[in-house]
């Protein structure tokens, strides 16, 4: 400790005699290198130039970045950069950046892994949205789409699913409105859950069985727990639609339309 005290005013006095070109000389490049750095990290003229806080998301060796402006920890202006441009994402404006999860498999012709991104946004409220973006790489692509994000009674559960790899699982909002069954959503409801994998067309719901499976097994032990008939009767249909998908049959009609989502752009590049 008495040798660093020691030394920093040495080099005080050193840095006080120094001329004023030999630091012209020392600040040039580390000007340069900032300024380098600043290029590289905005995405280009768009974003407005306001003294927000600027974070920068990116995922690998994948040419994409998600640039968040944000203010008090509230996004501002989101945007997407890739190689094929830039793109302003307005949902993100208002919320909250929570967390965000990647998910690797191969989708296309090459040996290259590819990329489902998802990153959550939220309000106080507990609602907002998740940002969906998948990456492919024989023909380089960006695929951007939008669900909601809300708080459901899925959050309180303690259990953690076993998923395969490249599989994401999605909480949607609401039940499915089976048959003549009341809508249900929120912190106190379950809710349909979804799972979701990367494909040549971009994120989509992929169901997948053994996943459902497990499912099953939660919601029967959910619905043990509830005696309001309207929720038994709905949680019961869900379960019937779980069960199904275990077994590998298609969705139903309304398990595909309960499936909320916002496409917001294909950007396509050359390799």
């Amino acid at each position: 400790m008495d040798n660093i005290q020691e030394t920093l005013p040495h080099k005080r006095k050193k840095l006080a005699h120094a001329s004023p070109s030999g630091l012209l000389i020392w600040a040039m490049p580390v000007a340069a290198l900032l300024l380098a750095l600043i290029i590289f990290v905005m995405p280009g003229n768009e974003i407005p130039e306001r003294g927000s806080n600027l974070r920068a998301l990116r995922v690998g060796n994948f040419p994409i970045v998600l640039i968040l402006e944000q203010d008090r920890g509230e996004v501002t202006s989101g945007w997407l950069r890739t190689p094929a441009g830039t793109r302003q994402i307005e949902q993100l404006e208002g919320l909250s950046f929570v967390s965000d999860s990647v998910f690797l498999t191969k989708v296309d012709q090459d040996d290259r892994e590819d990329l489902l991104w998802r990153t959550s946004f939220t309000n106080f409220e507990g609602t907002g949205v998740h940002l969906w973006i998948g990456v492919t790489t024989w023909s380089p692509k960006a695929h951007i789409i939008l669900t909601p994000y809300e708080y459901t009674r899925w959050d309180a559960v303690p259990a953690k699913l076993v998923v395969p790899k490249g599989t994401a699982v999605y909480v949607s909002p609401a039940v499915p409105m089976y048959g003549k069954s009341d809508p249900l959503r929120g912190r106190d409801s379950y809710s349909f859950v979804y799972t979701m994998r990367m494909t040549p067309e971009g994120p989509a719901f992929v169901p997948v069985p053994d996943v459902y499976r497990q499912l099953s097994i939660l919601l029967r032990a959910g619905i043990q727990g509830e005696f309001t008939p309207s929720k038994r009767l709905a949680y019961v249909r869900m379960l019937n639609e779980f069960n199904s998908l275990a077994e590998g049959k298609p969705p139903k009609a309304e398990t595909l339309l309960n499936f909320r989502s916002e496409k917001v752009a294909v950007l396509s590049w050359k390799r």
